[in-house]
């Protein structure tokens, strides 16, 4: 049987969404790309979950290391590599 702290407790805390969802959207969160109810849903997951929390900051890091890079310092073989996946992934 559930208590009513029980029941409380559930909707003052609404389940989380699974980490794997999580994580695809870790982009779309940091260029806020995401709706008012998304953003939301996700900070309410980051806020209890220490993995997700990482992997964004993670992802934030690297995001940040790799828009300092100029093109220029790349090898050229790296910046073909990359040339070639961006024409293959990005939306036209």
């Amino acid at each position: 049987m559930t208590s009513e702290s029980d029941t409380t407790r559930a909707s003052r805390n609404p389940p989380r969404a699974p980490c794997s969802r999580v994580v695809a959207l870790l982009a779309d969160y940091l260029e806020q790309r995401l709706s008012r109810q998304q953003h939301t849903e996700l900070t309410r997951h980051l806020d209890d979950c220490r993995s997700c929390l990482a992997q964004l900051q993670t992802y934030r890091s690297t995001v940040s290391l790799l828009r300092s890079i100029r093109e220029e310092d790349l090898p050229p073989d790296l910046r073909q590599t990359l040339s070639d996946f961006l024409d293959r992934t990005a939306p036209n």
